[in-house]
């Protein structure tokens, strides 16, 4: 008996130390983010730990010497210029700032980081001049709309909030919000270098003020393909990482019929980021915590539900996933730290010290969605038991705290005005209470069962004032204290 028990205590070591060893294991992620915490100059990309917000490494800076080349030869990118937007006349009453006696107004304004330009012209009209990124110039009762000069090779020239990471060949794709271009960073390389799919449009962008259709969201799927969608919806777009990649506009998302208020297509879609589970599907996380399941064939977009207990004003730019169904996110305009929620619960919790993170237009590690945990998270108890058993032992000497499992509830997802059945396996006999919650955890209804067999199959009807969205099916012992919880979807 005592070599018994000396097994399990060792065994029970043994997993400790692992599950020891990979809480200390750094998880990351390639953040495109700025130079400095809170900036939102989106033109660098560094490797984060997305557990403590830490910087690990600078994967691309703004100021590097950079090898800017073609995707598909090979040869270095010729360095090219936009020419700059024509003055635009938009009407305007009341110009405030008299300069009459400064006839030859000199305005110089800056690009996106890139470049500088100084623009001359006369005038007698009373002028003023509204300083900012894309500035304005009121002359009279004129309003000028100054649009600076592009330096479209830079690699980061207008910004990104869109990446991808390929594992296999490592790289980082990526897309300027302003310019219709598919780009990636070679991770192998001990250069830096940038490549270009040149003159092959990538979206429908006409302007860099065309929000609509800037790519803000991006991911590479379980396919091996890589996915970008227009903050309107109105373009997913697959490439391939094959040597002959291929680019292709599926076309637009459209709504699930059971979304409701909730559209793919609405201002409350744009921004945010896309995840990928590992059966081919796409999860739209948007700048406005809000989560839809796209089917890349379908093209159909499907309400999850909306993250709760994010701090107010922190919109959700960025996601990766951690492991399973657990997803973290990271916000552009909050340094306050990064949190997590569970794809199955929706509640977030913060997960960094407290500390300002970097805060950054999109992450990306490669990860997938998955349901399945690792082995020894999933059931330790099983690991135990193989190694406790032998010639001289016998499973019914483990304990029984040991030995037992969590309630399974199946099927789900679950038609309205249909029934789930809760399988107690290996429970100790005696009265157990059924609860139905809201996704919040606001209890909707209480039901008594008795549990007397080893295997025992409950039915259990849901309620009849339930609609469709996603609930909480929760099993309380005699004494009060949670077995189990498990979401459903009502569909």
């Amino acid at each position: 008996m005592k070599c018994k028990i000396l097994l399990i205590l060792l065994a029970s070591t043994s997993i400790a130390s692992v599950s020891a060893q990979k809480k200390q294991q750094k998880k990351t992620a390639f953040a495109i983010t700025a130079s400095q915490k809170g900036s939102s100059a989106w033109g660098e990309v560094k490797l984060v730990d997305i557990t403590t917000g830490e910087e690990i490494k600078t994967i691309y800076s703004s100021n590097d010497q950079v090898e800017v080349l073609n995707a598909r030869t090979g040869k270095p990118v010729v360095k090219k210029d936009a020419p700059v937007t024509s003055l635009r006349t938009v009407a305007k009453e009341g110009a405030t700032t008299d300069l009459k006696s400064r006839r030859k107004i000199i305005i110089r304004h800056l690009d996106d980081g890139d470049a500088s330009r100084t623009l001359h012209f006369t005038t007698t009209a009373p002028v003023q001049v509204a300083e900012g990124l894309h500035q304005k110039v009121v002359v009279g009762y004129r309003t000028f709309n100054i649009q600076p000069s592009v330096q479209t090779d830079k690699p980061f020239s207008t910004f990104s909030a869109a990446c991808a990471y390929d594992k296999k060949h490592e790289r980082l794709y990526y897309t300027p919000m302003g310019i219709n271009q598919l780009r990636y960073i070679d991770l192998k390389s001990t250069t830096p270098k940038v490549y270009y799919f040149e003159d092959e449009p990538f979206g429908a962008l006409t302007s860099r003020r065309d929000v609509g259709n800037q790519i803000t969201r991006m991911v590479l799927a379980s396919d091996g393909n890589g996915y970008a969608l227009t903050n309107n919806g109105e373009h997913l777009i697959r490439f391939t990482t094959k040597k002959k990649a291929q680019i292709t506009d599926l076309g637009a998302l459209t709504d699930d019929g059971a979304n409701s208020q909730y559209s793919i297509t609405s201002g409350a879609g744009y921004g945010g980021d896309m995840i990928a589970d590992n059966k081919g599907k796409l999860y739209l996380i948007t700048a406005n915590k809000v989560i839809f399941k796209i089917d890349p064939a379908t093209k159909v977009a499907s309400y999850v539900g909306t993250i709760k207990g994010l701090p107010r004003g922190y919109s959700t730019n960025g996601a990766v996933v951690e492991e399973g169904t657990t997803v973290i996110v990271n916000s552009a305009n909050s340094t306050q730290g990064y949190f997590k929620f569970n794809l199955k619960t929706l509640q977030a919790e913060a997960i960094t010290s407290g500390e300002p993170v970097f805060n950054a237009s999109d992450l990306a590690n490669g990860t997938l969605l998955s349901d399945k945990k690792n082995k020894d998270e999933e059931n330790p108890e099983e690991v135990i038991t193989a190694v406790a058993t032998s010639p001289k032992t016998d499973k019914t000497d483990i304990p029984d705290r040991i030995q037992q499992n969590n309630v399974a509830v199946f099927p789900n997802p679950v038609n309205l005005g249909g029934a789930v059945k809760l399988s107690f396996n290996n429970q100790v006999a005696g009265k157990y209470t059924i609860q139905f919650m809201d996704i919040a955890g606001k209890l909707i209804e209480s039901r008594p069962v008795t549990i007397s067999n080893k295997l025992q199959v409950e039915e259990y009807k849901l309620p009849k004032l339930v609609g469709k969205g996603n609930y909480l099916i929760k099993v309380m012992s005699d004494a009060n204290k949670p077995l189990s919880i498990n979401t459903i979807i009502v569909q």
